[in-house]
């Protein structure tokens, strides 16, 4: 008859678990005192997850037999799961001691190693596994995740194939192979290791979540939440599952969803700097800028070398207009990781905003070659280059776009990039086929983010303001304002020319272009907090009283100064603060009010071809054409009430007569006449908007009646604008 623990063994090796767990149990009811039986049911209980148990069971074992190596190597992955991982360091040196060439307890050495953060002295222990057991397939899965922390990932696959050539059927290769190998944008590969290692073990929670990722990645987001949903029923305390879930849902756009399962992560794992990061990232599409920074840095407090943190943190930086410290983060983020394409391509975006574009260019092709299916790459590369893009790459970007899972988001930002190589090339039929999809998905995109823009509201926001901003309303707080003829605000539709017209004046010594600042619509939305009343911003501005006007305005000053203090003007050139004229006219009556014109077919032309990062308005024809009828009205109205002067400046007269309109721009604002404003597009200075590439060349005409070319498409939107502009 087989001895009852060799049966009992046996069950336990065939996953039994609980079958051997009650085998071993007889045996100890019998006797108390076997040793083998209460270290084997110690590690049964270990692998149910009763780790205290465990702990007990295997330490009365050691009290019985100390000398066994086996039970103090076990007893270290006892304490390493609950957490005390010097215990764990402790238990796995004893058992070397009593077996020098223990393979199992090096490894679990290592593992502990590993946990205490000893990256280096880890990899030494799965070495020494491996040296004393050469087929060890665990020790070289091990040793692949630490050379992957270790930022050696070309060394960590070699060694998870090595896993797998030992051990075939090793899940844990297979599922850490496909993670690795997804991070490095070989997705098809990485999907097949990662449905081996479910099928596998189908009840492996890290398996089913690595699945998740790599589908992700591949826009089959539905199955990746799937997968997310299976590993959080087997195992609902594993955060960084939480945090997989909530980036499958940020990619579908929803967002608010997103942040609530990054909240989910963080309760069961707080000190992952990725989770952090990728909370971040949800909060600064939310322009919740303070509190992504603040994310970030936490992020960096628990691991200084994360690159996804200095990537995200130059993001932030960059949108706030603070380049020298994006710069710094984009380029810290790729001395960490040289292979990430995310931030090559940042930098690149920064770099053509700077007039640096060879160098942009380079950084978009970088970010393509570690990752050819970077759609933000490709699409930059067409945005900049248009009709001189080279063919391999427009059929790079053709051949993206025929995958069928690629991401609606991805999908519409390469369709905006094709369509500009087309309109350059003068395919505007094709070209035009291409916007119609991407603005139908950019439209879908805000739509789940419940972004939705609401013509409604927006009238009567417009109605609102034009009954407030009345003769009387200006003669009640006339001379309240401050007296400082340092602001220049030049305001117009998107796509009107206040881009260019801010390079001109910004080539004048004595001027500095401060590019779209946000400042005017925060010092409205402030006024209740600064009032101290429960009322609406606008019934705020009915109220105003002359402290609380000279209060707001100072505070605006403040602010252009703190970016130049020596300019004699400063230009803000955030084109939707004509909504604010009279706001601005009652904090600076003194301030230069520039308008820029143009004929409205062309400005919808040109914003429905833009790939606005914030403009909800700009992908739906019936929502420009609401919005272009509010603009005019409410230009209209401050013609007739403004109790200050607006300099209105043609587009066409513009591209016709550069130096006649220069000329007079530079009067208007109090300032001598310098031929450097002939000259703008030599001007070195920062421009981070969708005429980036435009104000870079000599003034050109083609964009002139261009509305022509696409009459077919957008007729009935050209029909009800009309010809004449504001």
């Amino acid at each position: 008859m087989e001895d009852p623990l060799q049966t009992a063994i046996r069950q336990h090796q065939r996953g039994f678990l609980h079958e051997a767990a009650r085998m071993y149990q007889a045996i100890l009811a019998r006797n108390p005192n076997h040793a083998d039986a209460l270290h084997l049911l110690g590690v049964a209980a270990h692998q149910l997850g009763q780790h205290p148990q465990a702990a007990e069971l295997i330490g009365r074992a050691i009290a019985l037999q100390p000398a066994m190596p086996a039970y103090h190597a076990n007893l270290g992955e006892v304490w390493r799961a609950l957490g005390q991982i010097e215990r764990a360091i402790d238990s796995c040196r004893t058992a070397l001691r009593l077996q020098p060439n223990y393979a199992e307890a090096a490894n679990n050495l290592g593992l502990a190693l590993l946990a205490r953060g000893n990256i280096a002295e880890a990899i030494d222990q799965f070495r020494a596994a491996l040296q004393f057991k050469p087929h060890f397939a665990m020790a070289y899965n091990n040793l692949g995740n630490a050379l992957r922390l270790h930022g050696d990932p070309v060394a960590a696959i070699a060694h998870f194939r090595q896993a797998i050539q030992c051990d075939p059927r090793l899940a844990e290769a297979h599922t850490n192979l496909g993670q690795i190998l997804c991070e490095q944008n070989q997705r098809k590969e990485s999907l097949i290791h990662c449905r081996e290692a479910v099928r596998l073990r189908p009840n492996f929670p890290e398996a089913l979540s690595n699945l998740g990722n790599v589908l992700r990645e591949l826009g089959q987001l539905a199955e990746a939440k799937t997968h997310y949903t299976n590993a959080l029923r087997l195992n609902p305390d594993i955060g960084m599952v939480y945090n997989n879930m909530a980036q499958a849902l940020q990619e579908e756009g929803r967002i608010d969803d997103a942040l609530a399962w990054y909240e989910q992560a963080l309760r069961r794992d707080a000190k992952t700097a990725r989770i952090h990061c990728n909370l971040a990232s949800a909060l600064e599409e939310r322009e919740r800028h303070e509190e992504a920074i603040a994310r970030y840095e936490i992020a960096l407090r628990l691991d200084p070398q994360c690159p996804e943190a200095h990537n995200g943190l130059g993001f932030v930086h960059h949108e706030e207009g603070r380049d020298d410290e994006a710069r710094v983060h984009y380029q810290t983020a790729l001395r960490l990781k040289p292979d990430f394409a995310p931030a090559h391509c940042n930098l690149g975006v920064l770099l053509e905003e700077l007039n640096d574009l060879e160098a942009a260019e380079t950084c978009f092709r970088s970010a393509l070659q570690h990752d050819p299916e970077h759609a933000g790459a490709l699409a930059q590369l067409a945005t900049i280059l248009r009709g001189k893009l080279p063919a391999e790459d427009l059929a790079a970007l053709r051949r993206l776009l025929a995958e069928k899972d690629l991401l609606d988001g991805k999908r519409a930002i390469l369709h905006f990039g094709l369509a500009q190589v087309l309109d350059a090339r003068g395919e505007h039929t094709e070209a035009a086929e291409h916007l119609r999809q991407a603005n139908g998905l950019s439209l879908a995109t805000w739509s789940k983010r419940g972004e939705n823009y609401d013509p409604a509201s927006h009238a009567q926001f417009v109605a609102e303001m034009k009954t407030l901003c009345t003769p009387n309303f200006f003669e009640r707080v006339r001379g309240w304002g401050l007296e400082s003829e340092c602001p220049v605000f030049i305001v117009g539709l998107p796509r009107s020319g206040t881009t260019l017209l801010e390079q001109v004046l910004a080539s004048h010594s004595q001027v500095f272009g401060a590019g779209e600042l946000r400042y005017t619509r925060d010092d409205f939305e402030s006024l209740p907090s600064v009032l101290n009343r429960a009322e609406s911003p606008m019934k705020c501005m009915g109220q105003l009283d002359r402290e609380t006007i000279q209060r707001v305005g100072q505070r605006h000053l403040d602010r252009l100064r703190a970016l130049n203090g020596t300019a004699a003007r400063i230009v803000d050139k955030m084109p939707d603060n004509y909504l604010y004229l009279g706001f601005l006219a009652v904090l600076f009556p003194r301030a230069k009010f520039i308008h820029c014109r143009r004929d409205l077919r062309d400005v919808a032309v040109s914003c429905w071809i833009t790939n606005f990062r914030h403009i909800r308005w700009a992908n739906d024809p019936g929502h420009i054409v609401s919005r272009f009828r509010e603009y005019r009205g409410i230009m209209e109205h401050w013609r007739a009430t403004l109790p200050v002067s607006i300099f209105d400046v043609s587009y066409e007269d513009t591209v016709a007569d550069l130096e006649g309109v220069a000329r007079r721009l530079v009067a208007w604002c109090g300032l001598d006449w310098e031929p450097a404003c002939l000259a703008f597009h030599e001007t070195k200075r920062p421009v981070r908007t969708a005429s980036v590439t435009q104000v870079r060349q000599p003034l050109y005409t083609r964009s002139v009646a261009r509305w022509k070319h696409y009459e077919a498409a957008l007729g009935s939107l050209f029909a009800q604008l009309g010809e004449r502009p504001a």
